[in-house]
């Protein structure tokens, strides 16, 4: 009878974050930088804030939008005064 040797491996999996490149003028840059640096983030950070920042801010704005639409129709029948 032969033994088989068996080799079982745990492959770590490596999560690769997206990146996007962004171009600036030298001006841009060097005053983007100056900005970030003054907040104390690199460039990345502060760019992936503002980014982040302005997707949540339009997504407030949407559902905000619904919820005005909802609440008048639900009080557009009610008595003037109390809408």
């Amino acid at each position: 009878m032969t033994d088989a040797i068996t080799n079982d491996f745990t492959v770590a999996s490596i999560d690769v974050m997206p990146m996007i490149t962004v171009e600036f003028t030298e001006e841009e840059l060097a005053e983007a930088k100056a900005h970030a640096a003054s907040l104390g983030k690199s460039m990345r950070a502060h760019a992936h804030d503002i980014i982040v920042a302005d997707a949540q801010r339009a997504a407030f704005l949407r559902n905000a939008d619904e919820t005005v639409a909802w609440a008048l129709d639900v009080f557009k029948d009610m008595p003037e005064g109390q809408r």
